[in-house]
């Protein structure tokens, strides 16, 4: 079995969704947006400032603030390593997104990540994030763009590259029903 299930995902691919009901299938434990609320705590810093700055790429600056060697993204990022590290000393956990795969890549863990169609996304963002078409789909482009770049600034693979994860999973076409019940099977079996 698999002590650990990391998560990155496309926006509105239903990969967070998808986590909660493995979790709860699995009892395994699940760290998605708790280990931005713990971080805020950590850094006593409030989760409205943080959530804007959490799984973003540091500014590619050549200079920092005097009397700091870190830019806030950097220690941002570093907090939430520090408490995905500390969560990661008991197996059964599920981590979402926060390049939990690159953090835990010397654990027993499974890197999934999910994909769907555009169609797919924009239609899931109107329904679940209850915003328009248009809101939507400059969502999925920023949300997108986000995550990518951030991963691909601390982790060793490329976001959503077949080489770095062990399964791609695409929602659109399988379903979320499908897609739990694989991991599931997958975890159980291994």
């Amino acid at each position: 079995m698999y002590d650990f299930i990391t998560i990155e995902r496309q926006y509105g691919s239903g990969g967070q969704s998808i986590a909660k009901r493995l979790a709860e299938d699995l009892g395994y434990r699940l760290y998605d947006h708790g280990v931005v609320v713990e971080t805020c705590k950590r850094m006593d810093v409030s989760y409205s400032y943080i959530s804007g700055l959490e799984e973003q790429a540091p500014p590619k600056t050549l200079f920092r603030a005097p009397g700091s060697n870190l830019t806030l993204e950097e220690q941002i990022y570093r907090t939430e390593v520090e408490i995905i590290r500390e969560a990661a000393q008991q197996p059964g956990a599920i981590f979402v997104g926060r390049c939990a795969s690159e953090i835990l890549k010397d654990r027993k863990v499974l890197r999934v990540f999910f994909a769907a169609d555009d169609a797919y996304r924009l239609d899931r963002a109107v329904r679940v994030e209850k915003i328009t078409p248009d809101q939507a789909e400059e969502e999925m482009r920023r949300n997108d763009r986000r995550r990518e770049r951030f991963f691909n600034t601390y982790a060793e693979g490329k976001w959503g590259s077949p080489e770095y994860f062990d399964l791609i999973l695409n929602t659109s076409r399988l379903g979320a029903d499908a897609c739990v019940k694989l991991l599931k099977a997958l975890v159980k079996d291994e």
